[in-house]
C-alpha cells in the first residue's frame, strides 16, 4: 500500500468538511462592488464565496476551490452558486434594482456540463431574473490546444442570455490566444497589470494598449485593483 502524503489527507479532510459545509449551508458569500468608470455610477458586484466553518474560522477561496473543483463536489458548489445568484438578483429587481449585474466564478470543466445552460435558463426564467444580469467568469487556465469544447460551451451559455467573462487577463502565458479565440463578452483584467499605471509611464501605455486590443475583439473591460484616482484613466 502506498503511503498518503499529508497533501493527500488534507484534500481529503477538505472534501469531506465541504460536503458537510454544503448541507448545512456554511458557505456564505461577499459582495464585491463594481463600478461604471464612464458614467461614475454602481453596476454591479461580484460573489465571493467564503467558508464559514463551525469551529468560527473562515477559509479563504485559495484554500478550498482548487479541491473541491476536482472533485465530486464540484456541480455541487456551482448548483449553490447558480442558486444564490439567481436568488440575489430577484431580490435586487423586486426592490428595484433591476440593472445591476453580479458575477459568479464557475471553472472550465463546469462550463462545459451539458446540462449548465438549461439550469441557468431555469432558474432565471422561475426567479423572472434578466438573464444578462448573469455574468459567468471562467477563473481557470486552459490548455490552447483544448478550446474547441470551450467556445461550444461558452456560446451554450451565451444562448441563454447569460454573459460570459474571461476572468485574470494578463496573467498567465495564455491570455492572448484565449482573447482571441474564446467568445467571451467581458475580459477582467488581472490586478497586477494595474499594480504601476499611476507610477510609471511604460505601465500606463501597456495597459491602454491592452484594453485597445480587447475592445477591438469587442469585449468589454473590467479592471481589477484600481485603488486610486489616478490609476482609473487608463
Amino acid at each position: 500500500m502506498l503511503p498518503v502524503s499529508e497533501g493527500q489527507t488534507a484534500a481529503h479532510n477538505i472534501l469531506r468538511d465541504a460536503g458537510r459545509g454544503l448541507a448545512r449551508d456554511e458557505f456564505v458569500f461577499l459582495l464585491q462592488p463594481k463600478v461604471n468608470l464612464q458614467q461614475n455610477r454602481l453596476c454591479g458586484f461580484e460573489y465571493l464565496i467564503r467558508w464559514q466553518r463551525p469551529d468560527g474560522g473562515v477559509m479563504e477561496p485559495m484554500q478550498f476551490v482548487s479541491v473541491v473543483e476536482d472533485a465530486f463536489l464540484a456541480d455541487r458548489f456551482t448548483e449553490m452558486l447558480l442558486v444564490r445568484a439567481s436568488q440575489r438578483l430577484a431580490q435586487w429587481r423586486a426592490e428595484g434594482h433591476d440593472t445591476l449585474s453580479l458575477s459568479i466564478n464557475v471553472s472550465a470543466v463546469e462550463l462545459a456540463r451539458k446540462d449548465l445552460p438549461g439550469r441557468i435558463s431555469s432558474l432565471l426564467t422561475s426567479l423572472g431574473v434578466c438573464p444578462g444580469n448573469l455574468e459567468i467568469e471562467l477563473t481557470d487556465v486552459v490548455h490552447p490546444d483544448r478550446l474547441d469544447g470551450l467556445v461550444d460551451a461558452i456560446r451554450a451559455v451565451q444562448s441563454t442570455g447569460a454573459r460570459v467573462a474571461l476572468d485574470d487577463f494578463g496573467a498567465g502565458f495564455n491570455s492572448f490566444t484565449l482573447l482571441q479565440q474564446l467568445p467571451v463578452d467581458i475580459v477582467k483584467f488581472h490586478r497586477s497589470l494595474l499594480k504601476h499605471v499611476a507610477l510609471y509611464a511604460n505601465s500606463r501605455k501597456m495597459v491602454e494598449s491592452l484594453i485597445r486590443l480587447a475592445q477591438q475583439h469587442g469585449k468589454r473591460i473590467v479592471l481589477t485593483g484600481l485603488e486610486t484616482a489616478n490609476s482609473q484613466d487608463c
